[in-house]
């Protein structure tokens, strides 16, 4: 089975960073509305609340991408695509060829700063994707999906 890109792992901690940034400013205006404007609510119960939402932003900048990297894999075979996620909840998805209705690619704006691309395949069913893989390995990784695709459809012909 095969990893995605190591500048992943860049790439989901800069997005986590801006979203945990907000979240944070959020925890800080609250902080100190509970401290200074609203008196019902004790003093360390606020830090408490703080110090959980820096805890939670932190782990989700720093350890949730690299453990996120760790346990994705992927394989194209003959037949079919199958990918292996999940950091607590493992996932195991095994996608046939002939199911595939499209295939598409992604770039978001950081993404295309470190040169990669996201692969995604729709079925009828369902949407999977193959996220964060150098630019050039995805646009060969999907020809060779369609070219599977194709070579499946004639000889079921």
């Amino acid at each position: 089975m095969e990893k995605i890109s190591s500048k992943a792992i860049k790439v989901w901690r800069i997005s986590e960073s801006i979203v945990a940034g907000i979240i944070l400013l959020v925890a800080i205006v609250a902080l100190v509305l509970s401290l200074w404007v609203w008196n019902w609510l004790p003093w360390w119960v606020s830090l408490i609340i703080f110090g959980f939402f820096l805890y939670s932003c932190i782990f989700q900048i720093w350890l949730f991408p690299a453990l996120k990297y760790k346990y994705f894999r992927y394989q194209v075979m003959d037949d079919e695509i199958k990918i292996h996620s999940g950091i607590w909840i493992k996932k195991q998805v095994a996608v046939p060829l002939f199911r595939v209705q499209n295939i598409d690619t992604h770039v978001g704006p950081l993404m295309k700063r470190f040169g990669l691309k996201s692969i995604t395949l729709r079925t009828s069913a369902e949407k999977i994707e193959i996220p964060e893989l150098e630019a050039d390995k995805a646009d060969v990784l999907r020809n060779d999906i369609r070219a599977l695709i194709n070579e499946n459809t004639r000889q079921e012909i």
